[in-house]
């Protein structure tokens, strides 16, 4: 999915003013330790990294090999430090996973709207099917991502739903660990929709019985394990 669903920019003056009041702060304080933070399928990797180098707007940081990898999947980082009233984000302009070096551009105020959800919302293996049944007349997708209170569903084409239309979508999780179904049926409702050209993102509110929702949860939890999981073995 897009990055920007993640963030929403504060800009304090304007993006140039903006962006040199950050680079002259972190110059100011190079031995400064700072956080990065990116979302990996869905889940928020976070680990310490250190600036190296500064120089024509271009800052270098040593940073976690794991971090290495998710800004080589999402050319870019968030970065929160004492230093900074707001949360910045900044696009990766290098990034060599084996050196653990990272160079960064582009430095804004932001705040990680992700970070306000109430339930962790993680991708899915592989984008299950997904029927969506309305007055409107059944509609077909493929599950994106999904959490205890809401999932995502791309759809290839535009269809006649308007946000509060309330559906019933139905859909099959397989357990990364034991690869058993879990069948899911359930009210939802349609709380927005993004983008510009297909798939288009379905973005709906659900309120899983107590069964259901033990289930998904379990399934959220085996599946955070399996991302990290493969992201070492990656790197390993």
């Amino acid at each position: 999915m897009n990055i920007t669903d993640l963030y929403s920019t504060r800009i304090q003056k304007n993006f140039d003013e903006d962006q040199a009041e950050i680079l002259a702060v972190l110059q100011a304080n190079l031995k400064q330790p700072l956080k990065l933070i990116n979302y990996y399928k869905g889940i928020p990797l976070s680990y310490p990294a250190t600036i190296a180098s500064i120089s024509k707007g271009i800052v270098d940081l040593d940073v976690h090999e794991v971090q290495a990898f998710t800004i080589e999947q999402t050319h870019s980082a968030f970065i929160r430090s004492p230093l900074f009233r707001h949360a910045l984000f900044a696009q990766a302009q290098y990034v060599n996973v084996s050196k653990r070096a990272a160079a960064f551009v582009q430095f804004s105020y932001v705040e990680i709207m992700a970070e306000h959800r109430s339930f962790v919302r993680v991708a899915v293996d592989s984008q299950e099917p997904v029927s969506i049944e309305s007055p409107l007349g059944t509609i077909e997708g493929q599950l994106y991502d999904i959490s205890l209170s809401g999932l995502n569903i791309l759809i290839d084409h535009t269809c006649p739903l308007e946000p509060g239309a309330e559906t019933t979508v139905q859909f099959v999780l397989k357990s990364p660990e034991t690869a058993q179904a879990i069948n899911a049926r359930l009210p939802a409702t349609l709380i927005g929709i993004a983008g510009d050209v297909p798939p288009y993102s379905y973005r709906f509110a659900i309120s899983p019985e107590k069964q259901l929702e033990s289930q998904i949860s379990q399934y959220i939890f085996q599946r955070q394990v399996a991302i990290i999981r493969g992201v070492k073995e990656v790197i390993s």
